[in-house]
């Protein structure tokens, strides 16, 4: 109904929504502080007990890879993995025993970028493997390609 000028007053409404809103206001500010403080949070690892004995870990390391590498080797041998394909994993092996080793991601790594990192022992396996692994007609020496991965883990400190 207007008012006396023709006007209508405004509308008053019940305080609980006045309180409702700032209530949601201070939960959205609240969240938001939660977040920060739980992202800024350092978050505590147990302490990891000191390595005893690095090298026998390293050697543990080396010994599954060249048990990795006798698997693709004796494969090839029974035909059932192809020259190339033996190759192919023997270049993946290389490079996961790298990171697995050392935590660099050599099994991302172009072989431009093996060479740019300093990794010129994989790099040079890898480069060896190219040949097998792309070749129009499967070629290659895998007897030879698997002592070089041997080498490769080997020489690797």
């Amino acid at each position: 109904m207007p008012g006396i000028d023709g006007y209508t007053p405004p509308a008053s409404y019940a305080p609980i929504w006045t309180f409702l809103g700032i209530g949601i206001l201070v939960l959205i500010a609240a969240w938001y502080l939660f977040i920060w403080w739980w992202s800024r949070r350092k978050h505590r690892m147990p302490p990891s007990t000191p390595t005893q004995n690095v090298l026998l870990e390293a050697g543990l390391l080396k010994n599954k890879y060249y048990d990795l590498i006798d698997e693709v080797e004796q494969s090839w041998r029974q035909g059932d993995l192809s020259t190339r394909a033996a190759h192919q994993k023997l270049g993946t092996l290389v490079r996961f025993f790298v990171f697995e080793s050392s935590g660099r991601k050599a099994q991302v790594m172009t072989l431009e970028d093996l060479n740019q990192a300093n990794l010129h022992s994989v790099a040079d396996a890898v480069e060896q493997y190219y040949p097998a692994e792309f070749a129009a007609v499967e070629q290659g020496d895998l007897p030879s390609s698997a002592g070089i991965a041997r080498e490769v883990v080997g020489t690797w400190n």
